[in-house]
Order: structure tokens, then sequence, then C-alpha cells
């Protein structure tokens, strides 16, 4: 799956919220983890949150447990009837707690972070692997996000357990401050076509790819959706001969990517042949 995400200092968080689910993007990560927001930042979380509902996206959130008292809810709980359809959870959570609320929520664990141990003393204490999704970090700073084999050994370790992974690419154009760097996972996507570091993540064997800036392009926003569902690259090239649809050869080279049926009997005009 593909999704946004979306910020509640983002004045235009609404508008990106209806555009993406006009895309096709049914999935948002967002945080309410705010302590330095507070009145009409907590109002505006709502407002975002039935936005979000109301566009049939699923929210996946941040939290701690001091959510309830910045947003003015009554607890955790309530933000099921807001929207939100799994939360990633703060230090401070107990297993009693994590197992409860993981009866109304997906809960997310940390997949940059959490060890083999600590995900298997989490399923002995009576969560299951249905309820779960590894989360992988993003990370704003240059040169911070994570080395490849690191990547893929933390990802391999969430499949084999048959828990959904999920990961961030940067967004195109704006980015989302302090540093305003992009927000990816792997530090090699940061400067990224993010639709090629998207294909590469679900070849990773990552499940859902998130856009962690605020802002992605109508068009990047389709060309993933379409992906998704089809599994469709979409290729520019220079050539009045080659248009369509047409599939990869299955003895995979190492530079290039070599179509099928891409022969005419047609005659090709000389071009540009100095």
């Amino acid at each position: 799956m593909i999704g946004i995400s979306f910020y509640l200092n983002d004045r235009d968080a609404k508008q990106r919220l209806v555009e993406a689910s006009e895309c096709g993007v049914t999935r948002a990560f967002t945080s309410l983890h705010i302590p330095e927001e507070k009145g009409d930042l907590a109002e505006r979380a709502k407002e975002l949150l039935h936005v979000a509902r109301d566009c049939g996206i699923s929210v996946y959130a941040d939290v701690s447990k001091h959510t309830p008292v910045h947003l003015g809810i009554e607890s955790l709980m309530t933000l099921s009837s807001l929207g939100v359809s799994g939360i990633r959870l703060d230090d401070g959570f107990s297993v009693e707690e994590t197992i409860l609320l993981a009866d109304e929520f997906y809960i997310a664990l940390n997949a940059s972070t959490v060890s083999k141990l600590e995900i298997e003393a989490l399923l002995s204490a009576g969560l299951h692997h249905h309820q779960l999704l590894a989360w992988h970090n993003f990370y704003p700073r240059p040169e911070t996000g994570l080395e490849e084999t690191f990547f893929q050994q933390q990802t391999d370790l969430f499949n084999e357990l048959r828990i959904p992974v999920c990961a961030y690419i940067p967004g195109e154009g704006e980015k989302r401050g302090p540093i305003y760097q992009g927000l990816p996972t792997r530090e090699k996507d940061r400067n990224k076509c993010p639709f090629t570091s998207a294909v590469d993540l679900y070849g990773c064997g990552v499940t859902e790819v998130y856009i962690g800036d605020p802002y992605a392009s109508s068009n990047l926003l389709k060309r993933l959706v379409q992906y998704q569902e089809n599994r469709i690259i979409p290729l520019r090239i220079r050539s009045p001969h080659i248009q369509g649809t047409y599939s990869v050869r299955p003895d995979v080279s190492r530079d290039v990517l070599r179509l099928v049926d891409t022969r005419s009997v047609k005659p090709v005009l000389p071009f540009h042949n100095l």
C-alpha cells in the first residue's frame, strides 16, 4: 500500500488529504505525540482526523500517554471513533496496556530498533501477528538514515514473523521543517526519485510505503498507486515506435530493462546518425 503523511501545523493538510484520496490513496500517517501543541492544534487534529475518515483514509498515528490530555479526549480508545486505525506507542506503555490497546488498534512496533527477543516477548505475552505492524522510523537529518544492510536485516526479521513492514520515502518539492532535507527511512533514498525508492522498497519486502514529507504531487501519487495495484512502471522514452504496455524479459540484466515484444517489421528511418 501507499500512504501519505499529514501534520497538524501544515495549513494545507486538509487539501492534501482530499487530493490524495482522489488519487486512490487509502493510508496516512500523522503524529499525535504533541507535547508542545495545544489549543487550536488540538482541535486541528480532530478536524483532520474527521477529514481523513470522510475521505476513506485509514490513519496511523504516533501517540503517547499524554495524547488524550492534549487532544481533550477521554482516552486513547476514543481515537478509534475519530478514524485512527493503528497507533505507534511512545515509551512508557506496559505489555498489559499494549495488549489492551491491540483489541482496538493495530499496534505499530518500531521496526528500526526493536529486536527479535522483544518481539517474541510480546507475542508470548498474548499479542498476535495480525494485530501488529513493523514501522520503520524516518530520519530528518542527513547522514542519519538507515544503512541498507541493517535495514534489510530488520525488514527480513519481521517478514519471517509474518508482520507487515512499513517504511518512508521523501516527498517531492516542499520538505518538512525544521531541517527541510526529506524524511526517508534509508539514507540512500534522501535525494533519489521517490517513485524509484518506493519500487525498491517493495522489492526489499516492505508492505506499505509512506511519503514522509507533507507534499506529494498528484502525478507521483497516481504512479505509486498504479504500481501498487498493477506493478506498472511508467517510462519516458524518445521513440515513435515504442508505446503502450510491455513486460520485462525474465532474464534480468544488470544495467538495463529489456522489454519483450518491441520488435517491429516496419522500417525505422535514420535519425541523428552522426
